[in-house]
């Protein structure tokens, strides 16, 4: 049965997605009973999608030398009205940019907003390097954390945070803003290439590991889809360069009980004396 192989490559990673279009044959039992297509169900994609699409944006557009702030308000300057939100993030925005053109560089940013339950406001963002001292000068309303992101290149975990953030602000604001995730239009948007692979199984994979890259073990998953019921699987490739043998991950699925297992097989070295 045919079915779709996605590649992102972005920055140091290579996410690879296999899936089956809507539209294929079932006959094989590739897909589960269909079900109502619920807007919860639709939810859960759209939510997953995002993470996957701003995973791929930090990734391709952010290093270790990039920085996580979060710009967070005190009790007696938070926002009363959504409208006010809006303005400090855009005068921030502002402030950030002459920074960033005051030392000669170009300004990158992601950003969610996070409005709490209780009230509680912070700003989420991911910025290209700057000396952090500027930016602890520009904000008056509370605090500031700021955290450099790691060497690893997979920005994964941040990017379903920043999703989650703003989706609690989408519940909690309503009418704030109907992205999930706001970014400066000069960040490079990674593009998948997405060919159809001839096969009756797209789920009984080995996961070849080149030279020089390893395996985002967090990263497989394999699962139903909410709302076409079709089995997806998907796995991510770091490079850091290292020489290490080549690996093939025999990528295991039982269909009824939904548990996978990998085990690592490395090829065997060639005897020598």
């Amino acid at each position: 049965m045919p079915y779709k192989h996605e590649i992102c490559k972005a920055g140091k990673t290579k996410q690879h997605t296999f899936y089956y279009a809507a539209r294929t044959d079932t006959k094989e039992g590739s897909r589960r009973k269909k079900e109502n297509k619920t807007s919860e169900a639709q939810k859960k994609v759209n939510s997953r999608q995002a993470v996957k699409k701003l995973t791929w944006i930090f990734n391709e557009n952010f290093d270790g030398t990039s920085l996580y702030v979060t710009y967070s308000y005190a009790k007696e300057n938070r926002p009363s009205q959504k409208e006010e939100l809006r303005t400090d993030i855009d005068k921030l925005i502002r402030s950030l940019r002459s920074i960033y053109r005051a030392a000669g560089e170009e300004l990158k940013y992601v950003w969610v907003p996070e409005v709490g339950e209780r009230g509680a406001v912070h700003v989420h963002m991911v910025l290209n390097a700057v000396e952090i001292s500027q930016l602890k000068k520009i904000w008056k309303k509370g605090w500031i954390d700021i955290k450099p992101l790691d060497d690893s290149g997979q920005y994964r975990k941040l990017a379903s945070y920043f999703v989650k953030y703003s989706e609690k602000t989408m519940r909690t604001c309503e009418g704030f803003s109907g992205k999930r995730y706001n970014s400066s239009k000069n960040l490079k948007i990674p593009i998948p290439t997405k060919t159809t692979v001839r096969s009756r199984n797209a789920y009984n994979h080995t996961i070849e590991i080149p030279k020089g890259w390893y395996l985002d073990k967090d990263s497989v998953a394999e699962a139903w889809h909410e709302v076409t019921g079709f089995m997806y699987f998907t796995y991510t490739l770091i490079w850091d360069g290292t020489t290490r043998k080549e690996t093939k991950d025999a990528y295991m699925l039982d269909l009824e009980t939904g548990e996978t297992e990998i085990i690592e097989k490395p090829r065997k070295e060639k005897e020598t004396g």
